[in-house]
């Protein structure tokens, strides 16, 4: 029951982080992620003080810190994305490409899948092709009467959505060389995090100012539910396994995929686009629950 639980929070969590902030009125995405990270290092900080430093030096903080600003890239990435396509498509399209990115780095970087049958392989490859399908599907699902916005806008939301999905499935890298457990190497991922988030709003000149008292809770606590997800998607992965723990963490893309069409309305819900985009997530997300779990 408690994994069920830990799975639960996860997915709900990753499938609705990006909803509280999505509507919120600011110049630029750098913003956001200015305050999605702030949040993230403010939750680190404590919990860091219950579970600990062990292990955590000045030599072996580098990698994760690194790690965290890829992440702030691949945040900033996605609110571009989501912000021009619409939640359910633009989660759509990156979550699939999480899971065939980190499993390409397993095997180049650290020799995996590398020694496996043949039924396997073939498996894998049915399953790219079915990813890359379901892919397909919510990318040319369109958003019927806004051709403008598909011809226009939508290529660079098309490139955030490719940049967090290459960009979330190899933050974790330096994290897996520094040696760390993920729970001491929390901390110096969320300084990573938000020190690149600083530069970000630092560089392009953002402004941190909001328009209302209520939209700088709304913005933290989209930082705060990609926390909470984190951290239990850690505590499930510790009693499951990697494999099967991260496959079930990508069922938020359906979480996000309803929420997108019945409350953004972003493709309208009833349309073809609608049922065109969930399909698509329905397949994706089927390929890489069977990718996932291959030995």
């Amino acid at each position: 029951m408690l994994n069920v639980f830990y799975a639960l929070v996860t997915v709900f969590a990753w499938g609705t982080w990006l909803a509280p902030s999505q509507h919120v009125p600011m110049k630029g995405q750098q913003t956001r992620t200015f305050y999605v990270t702030l949040a993230v290092l403010l939750t680190a900080i404590v919990i860091a003080f219950f579970k600990g430093f062990q292990g955590l030096t000045l030599g072996t903080a580098w990698l994760p810190f690194v790690g965290g600003v890829i992440w702030a890239l691949s945040g900033l990435s996605a609110f571009v994305g989501t912000q021009r396509l619409g939640m359910a498509k633009a989660f759509g399209i990156w979550s699939p490409l999480n899971i065939i990115v980190s499993i390409l780095w397993g095997i180049i970087l650290f020799g995996e899948f590398l020694h496996t049958g043949t039924l396997n392989i073939v498996l894998a490859v049915v399953s790219f092709m079915v990813i890359i399908g379901g892919i397909l599907m919510i990318i040319f699902s369109g958003s019927e009467g806004d051709a403008k916005k598909q011809s226009g806008a939508a290529l660079y939301g098309y490139l955030g959505a490719l940049g967090a999905g290459i960009g979330w499935a190899s933050y974790f890298i330096p994290i897996r060389i520094s040696g760390l457990s993920m729970w001491v190497a929390m901390l110096p991922l969320a300084a990573g995090m938000f020190a690149g988030g600083a530069v970000i709003c630092i560089v392009s000149k953002s402004s941190l100012h909001l328009e209302k008292p209520s939209h700088y809770m709304r913005v933290l606590s989209t930082g705060l539910l990609w926390t909470a997800g984190n951290y239990c998607a850690l505590l499930m992965m510790q009693h499951l396994g990697t494999g099967k723990g991260f496959t079930i963490a990508q069922l938020c893309v359906v979480v996000n995929a309803l929420l997108g069409v019945f409350w953004e309305h972003t493709p309208r819900p009833g349309t073809r686009a609608a049922y065109l985009a969930l399909a698509g997530v329905v397949v994706a997300t089927i390929g890489a629950a069977v990718l996932g779990n291959l030995k």
